[in-house]
């Protein structure tokens, strides 16, 4: 089986188990984990929408100035120009899946997040990683609101 490729993004590891290339654009798969603390930005997604499955713990979303609760099991649906944010505030951790229709985020990632180092904890953005994010978003459709 052929290596699949972790990132750090907004304080979450995200394994990369299918890309574009494996799909043929339709679409990217990505299994998550936060360790119980993490918060993207608010933002809007012009080119593809995100489905969420928790499979442990829970996370809370943001979509279009209201909160829900996603628990283990249930599963939210996240549209292109709605602004939504991702929060995991619990202090427990969760793991879950996000589906990106059609592909592309995973070069997001790939420029706005970095490559997990072997047994590399996963904690908080630093500047540097906030600088990142926010210089590679608009190259990639996305839009970053205030308030993170």
């Amino acid at each position: 089986m052929a290596h699949k490729p972790e990132f750090i993004l907004a304080g979450v590891l995200m394994k990369q188990q299918l890309s574009g290339k494996d799909t043929s654009g339709t679409f990217s798969l990505f299994e998550n984990r936060s360790g119980g603390q993490s918060k993207t930005p608010i933002h809007v997604h012009a080119n593809d929408d995100e489905t969420l499955f928790i499979m442990e713990g829970e996370m809370k979303a943001l979509i279009a100035g209201e909160e829900q609760t996603i628990k283990a099991g249930e599963s939210v649906f996240l549209p292109r120009g709605i602004p939504h944010q991702l929060m995991n505030t619990s202090g427990l951790p969760a793991h879950y899946m996000l589906l990106c229709t059609p592909s592309g985020f995973e070069g997001f990632l790939a420029e706005g997040g970095r490559l997990r180092v072997e047994n590399e904890e996963v904690g908080p953005p630093g500047p540097e990683d906030i600088d990142r994010l926010k210089a590679a978003a608009p190259k990639f459709g996305i839009t970053l609101l205030s308030g993170w």
